[in-house]
């Protein structure tokens, strides 16, 4: 069954840069994920493009809040940003044709918009260089009255719920076949990380190539 899949990570400043490296693809090499094909990465491209930096982005909209809300106040461990990523089951994307993918994303892209404030996303990056197409989009967590505030935008573990709840209703509506999962506070599992994700495939990869080349050698020993 096909998914809709939509995770956030609350930010603090100082991973700015390295996450800016990442999403526009910025480094020569990235040995930590070797599922980057640069040979793909001119397919990449952006619904929102950054004007600045992502720590100028960032340090902007908050200084803008604060001339119009003179009461923020930014503490040292205040969260900063929003990284968020959205994707969907491979099959499912691998199944649309490029323009229906590119809708996907900005019919995701504008859930995010009516959600958070349009003005508050600074970046919203498509990759199409690794295995399955994936969205990541930034954004400041100000609320309307221009405090900054994850807590209170993301809310939390029913918040979060909630969240899901409504993307997939969004999603569905252009795209009904995709079902909706089951959610981390229901069924009390652990978030699982990016990394270890996308590990898990390629260790499954990997074992399917080494099972088809054994199974291969026996046919040979055999005939």
């Amino acid at each position: 069954m096909p998914y809709a899949i939509l995770r956030f990570e609350k930010r603090k400043g100082g991973p700015a840069t390295a996450i800016e490296k990442h999403h526009e693809r910025t480094k020569e090499r990235y040995g930590s994920n070797p599922d980057i094909d640069r040979e793909r990465s001119h397919l990449n491209y952006h619904l929102v493009q950054p004007r600045l930096q992502y720590y100028g982005e960032i340090q902007t909209r908050i200084e803008k809040a604060q001339k119009e809300n003179p009461k923020l106040k930014v503490r040292k461990d205040s969260v900063k940003f929003i990284d968020t990523i959205i994707t969907a089951t491979p099959e499912f994307l691998a199944g649309l044709p490029e323009d229906r993918v590119r809708f996907y994303f900005e019919h995701a892209l504008a859930f995010l918009k009516r959600e958070i404030g349009e003005e508050n996303i600074f970046s919203a990056v498509v990759h199409m260089d690794e295995h399955n197409p994936h969205m990541h989009i930034c954004f400041v967590p100000l609320t309307k009255d221009k405090r900054l505030s994850a807590k209170e935008v993301m809310g939390g573990r029913d918040k979060l719920v909630e969240w899901q709840d409504k993307f997939h209703d969004h999603m569905s509506a252009e795209f009904p076949e995709l079902e909706r999962g089951q959610a981390a506070a229901a069924t009390k599992r652990k978030h699982i990380p990016t990394w270890l994700y996308k590990q898990a495939h390629r260790l499954t990869d990997e074992m399917t190539e080494i099972r088809i080349i054994s199974i291969t050698k026996v046919s040979i020993t055999t005939s």
